[in-house]
């Protein structure tokens, strides 16, 4: 009896050890395992489509009530797409402001639209003055008492062909007014045309530009 209990109690140990040395196996295992890969970052918008986005927000605030269905589904639209809705935009309004301008100077006919602005309201035509006036004096093309006679409307009985500074104002001011007339056409014309503009424009234009940079 005396002799069973050590070998019971050295079989108790030996088990103990046993555990214990599988035990810190499995720690050190557990220890020494790959951590979990943290989850991704989100993806932070670029500055510039931020400020795409805010520009063509404003733009629809802008804009009349029955304009608003062209842009308004824009605003969740890609980057791409407001972009290149915004470049339309410009588009159609430069080529038409300087080729009316460009028709108006090199013929003998150009609508009067001054008298819009006899009710006391801005006008367009007003608009056109104020604005090209101060870009065209200070392209030196035209003189303050140029801007001074066309906004003051005495443009009657003046001979266009001896003041050619009035004749380009007056040319400007009516051309501006009529690109702000077709300012409806423009946005449909504009929102109708994006998504192939972002397709077959856009998007190639932009994949040349980065492998062009990633060259150099």
């Amino acid at each position: 009896m005396s002799t069973q209990r050590p070998l019971a109690r050295a079989h108790m140990l030996r088990a103990i050890r046993t555990h214990t040395v599988r035990s810190s196996g499995r720690v050190s295992r557990r220890s020494l395992a790959t951590p979990a890969h943290p989850p991704p970052a989100p993806k932070s918008v670029p500055p510039h489509s931020k400020d795409t986005q805010s520009y063509l927000r404003r733009l629809n605030e802008r804009l009349p009530r029955f304009l608003r269905r062209y842009t308004t589904p824009l605003l969740g639209a890609p980057v791409t797409h407001v972009t290149s809705f915004l470049i339309l935009h410009e588009i159609t309004a430069i080529v038409p402001l300087f080729g009316l301008v460009a028709a108006f100077h090199y013929s003998a006919w150009m609508p009067d639209l001054r008298s819009e602005s006899e009710s006391g309201e801005s006008s367009a035509f007003d608009q056109g003055v104020r604005r090209f006036g101060r870009w065209l004096g200070k392209k030196g093309w035209i003189e303050e008492s140029d801007v001074k006679t066309v906004a003051e409307h005495e443009v009657t009985g003046i001979t266009l062909r001896e003041h050619a500074g009035v004749r380009l104002l007056l040319e400007f001011a009516t051309a501006y007014a009529m690109t702000k007339a077709l300012l409806p056409l423009r946005i449909a014309a504009s929102a109708w045309a994006t998504p192939w503009f972002a397709r077959s424009v856009l998007t190639p234009t932009t994949n040349m530009a980065r492998r062009l940079f990633s060259r150099n």
